[in-house]
């Protein structure tokens, strides 16, 4: 399997707020952020592999800055992280004011994606090619969060029982 270029898994998805998409406090819901973030990183997962994927995780989501109504929202995705079989994405999010142009970053989230076959198993990825100064610097802090899921460091994460 050739290992792939970071720059042909690159996605974007952009979105204008609207009502439906707002909290109590008139700005968008976070949840409604992070369901587009992983809908722009599954495109970058399927670019980069070409394989049926799945989320596995989602780390480090730093939510920024409040999006507003009539907003637009800007969002790229990008492979910066591979494995035999999973994926590390980097999502970044810009909200537009649309009457000034001015852009604010306003959520940055790791995002893991697993290939797998029809019937729902891992199978290999090709691995990334950095091209970057961002990707090597991406790629280094994957590796540190991969090798510790491995060695089973992060299992006061979550509420499973070991």
């Amino acid at each position: 399997m050739q290992p792939k270029k970071a720059s042909e898994s690159e996605s974007r998805l952009t979105w204008i707020v609207a009502p439906q998409d707002l909290n109590r406090h008139g700005t968008l819901f976070g949840g409604q952020l992070l369901a587009l973030a992983d809908r722009v990183a599954a495109m970058a997962a399927l670019r980069h592999s070409r394989l049926d994927c799945v989320t596995v995780s989602i780390d480090k989501v730093d939510f920024l800055a409040p999006v507003r109504h009539g907003y637009i929202l800007d969002m790229t995705a990008r492979v910066h992280f591979t494995a035999r079989t999973s994926m590390e994405i980097y999502v970044s999010a810009f909200a537009e004011e649309p009457n000034t142009g001015n852009r604010e970053l306003v959520c940055e989230a790791f995002f893991s994606f697993v290939a797998v076959d029809a019937d729902g198993r891992p199978i290999p990825v090709p691995q990334v090619e950095l091209e970057t100064e961002q990707d090597r610097r991406l790629n280094a802090e994957a590796h540190k969060r991969y090798e510790a899921r491995k060695a089973g460091k992060s299992a006061t994460r979550t509420a499973r029982k070991s």
